[in-house]
């Protein structure tokens, strides 16, 4: 069986599916192929759910996926929940991979179930920010791996991040597939290594699903890219060295969470091929147009950037004042929304002064894509925080039977809908949500490609 045909397979998806729903699924497909699955509780959420792990096939290469490292990507969810039982379905394919998968659906189970508000729909910008959860980072199991560096150190990873890095320490993995997604632009992808073999080859599984790349600016400022579309894997220790070129306090006072999961798999097992593939729920073909525009710059479009993600992000620090008298700080809510509502502005002034430091680089005519990344991803990603503040806002109601109390919560919930409504509105850039199964088939396909290239061990 060739690939074209295993992923052919994939059928139409039309919603995302709930924890439990996956939970249930995987203990299924136990049953049904006892012979090729077994399951393992790997170990438990914050809030005492289990962690359930499949191990699927007996090959010789080893590799590890997990997903909702964030728990408002869901795509790899059900890319892991589909690309399960197709395995199994189809023996001859993981016969030729070669492969012993060990998967887990969902690793932040609690903060998937915080989401729930839009994984079966409407998909549209105004349900998914209403409904948003994204923990702080210090919560966050990408983010959350033990590191020292320089000046330095983080050693409180999550109970979640504790499980992967057993598995990691156990398994000594020879691809780790950390799967995320985006709400905007195209498709890209994080490696850890500039494999050209793997490389030249990561754009063609978004070309199948004509689905475009991701050409504007990069996530993070200081991303090398080994190719258009592809990164090096983002680590902590390069935060630390943006940081300290560009500002002036000792880095460490910038620095939060800990290390990425390619910060510790590299204490462990150096080669291992590392990968995201980041991915939109929404269609958008500004995000690969490198047509230039006239009368603007690279700079421009940063700065107009900063500007708009500063009108958002008043108003949610606005709303977040009038909530904290009455919430629990110690919520997930709260503790996400503190982060949020944040009004630190470090990572603007670095980039800032990266760009005077770079004038070659941003002066220059900007390219329709860096517009959509300058005019509507900036302002979208703090417009989140608003489904966070609605969120906590019901949270409280239901902890309290006083009047007065709920008429506030009320109020905030109306003003903050109508402020999520307004701004999605106004983006002006025209998005369709992306069906399911083409993200899906992305990231299974990047995966097979990756491991098509890997050796197996002797």
């Amino acid at each position: 069986m060739n690939l074209e045909e295993f992923l052919s397979k994939i059928p139409e998806i039309h919603e995302f599916l709930t924890v439990e729903e996956m939970d249930a699924h995987t203990l299924a497909l136990e049953k049904q192929y006892p012979h090729l699955v077994s399951v393992k509780i790997i170990g438990e959420s914050r809030k005492h759910h289990p962690l359930y792990c499949l191990k699927i096939g007996s090959g010789h290469k080893i590799a590890l996926m997990y997903g909702c490292p964030h728990p408002n990507e869901p795509i790899g969810c059900m890319m892991l929940e589909h690309f399960s039982r197709m395995l199994c379905e189809n023996e001859a394919f993981l016969e030729q991979l070669d492969t012993t998968f060990y998967l887990i659906k969902a690793i932040d189970p609690d903060g998937l179930k915080l989401n729930e508000g839009w994984l079966k729909g409407p998909f549209t910008y105004a349900n998914y920010a209403s409904h948003f959860f994204r923990p702080n980072t210090t919560a966050q199991v990408e983010w959350t791996f033990p590191i020292k560096y320089k000046t330095y150190e983080f050693h409180e990873p999550i109970l979640e991040t504790q499980a992967i890095m057993k598995l990691m320490e156990e398994l000594r993995p020879d691809f780790v597939y950390s799967l995320h997604n985006a709400s905007f632009g195209g498709v890209y992808w994080y490696v850890s290594h500039d494999r050209k073999d793997i490389i030249d080859q990561l754009p063609n599984a978004a070309k199948r699903c004509s689905l475009p790349l991701n050409l504007g600016e990069p996530e993070c400022a200081f991303s090398k890219t080994f190719a258009p579309a592809v990164y090096e894997y983002l680590r902590s220790t390069q935060y630390y060295d943006y940081y300290e070129a560009n500002l002036e306090k000792d880095p460490k006072t910038y620095m939060v969470g800990g290390g990425s999961s390619l910060d510790y798999m590299r204490t462990i097992s150096p080669d291992a091929f590392v990968m995201m593939c980041e991915e939109p729920y929404f269609y958008c073909p500004d995000s690969n147009d490198l047509t230039l525009c006239e009368n603007l710059t690279r700079k421009q479009c940063i700065e107009k950037g900063f500007a708009l993600r500063k009108q958002i992000k008043s108003e949610l620090i606005r709303q977040y004042e009038k909530l904290k008298p009455y919430a629990d700080s110690t919520t997930m809510y709260m503790q996400a929304l503190a982060m949020y509502a944040d009004p630190n502005d470090d990572e603007e002034k670095a980039q800032l002064a990266q760009m005077d430091a770079h004038p070659k680089e941003f002066d220059v005519p900007a390219s329709k894509a860096s517009r959509f990344d300058g005019f509507v991803s900036s302002m979208w990603y703090p417009l989140l925080g608003f489904g966070m503040l609605m969120g906590a806002a019901k949270e409280v109601k239901a902890q309290t039977t006083d009047a007065s109390i709920h008429r506030k919560m009320d109020q905030l919930i109306v003003e903050c809908d109508a402020f999520v409504e307004k701004q999605c509105a106004s983006i002006e850039v025209p998005c369709q949500p992306i069906a399911i199964r083409k993200l899906v088939s992305v990231q299974m396909e990047s995966a097979c490609i990756v491991l098509k290239q890997l050796k197996s061990k002797e």
